[in-house]
């Protein structure tokens, strides 16, 4: 009903303009003043009310690209910093292969197999544990000790 009102008046005063069409407008000053008083007095009547909350021109980004411009901006970003971590990540990785910290030792293992043969088998594919080795340092030096110094161990006095 609000926008019928001004409707209905624009289409009176536009019959009632076409009615006096011919009507000749007089051209003094005084006609003018009246006309621009009315007109501001009318003016001064007519209160402007700020423009709405959505229609300001900070809000008016939010409203029409809020719903693609973060979640775009999040995954460009994540895209940007992922692609500037992997030049990162490839050096470490080469510098440590270069080193040899990267590698599980096949490659040192092969090396060494083909380099002395012999010590593969002494020293990477040993079943000997810690205490299999000590049980062997016991057994010779026991078939190297003689009967003094074996009851001199045993702390028994000599016969």
């Amino acid at each position: 009903m609000d926008r019928m009102e001004p409707m209905e008046r624009m289409d009176k005063m536009r019959k009632g303009l076409k009615a006096n069409d011919e009507a000749e407008l007089p051209m003094n000053d005084d006609f003018f003043d009246r006309l621009h008083d009315k007109i501001m007095s009318e003016v001064e009547k007519v209160e402007i009310a700020p423009p709405p909350r959505l229609m300001t021109p900070r809000n008016l980004l939010r409203a029409n690209f809020r719903g693609w411009l973060y979640p775009t901006g999040g995954l460009m970003s994540l895209f940007l910093f992922s692609f500037m971590l992997m030049s990162q990540v490839s050096k470490v990785n080469q510098s440590m292969v270069r080193v040899g910290l990267l590698s599980d030792g096949h490659e040192r293992i092969v090396a060494e197999a083909l380099l002395s043969p012999g010590d593969l088998s002494q020293t990477l594919i040993s079943t000997q544990s810690d205490s299999d080795f000590f049980m062997d340092v016991a057994g010779e030096s026991f078939e190297n000790l003689s009967v003094a110094k074996f009851n001199k161990i045993m702390g028994e006095s000599e016969r």
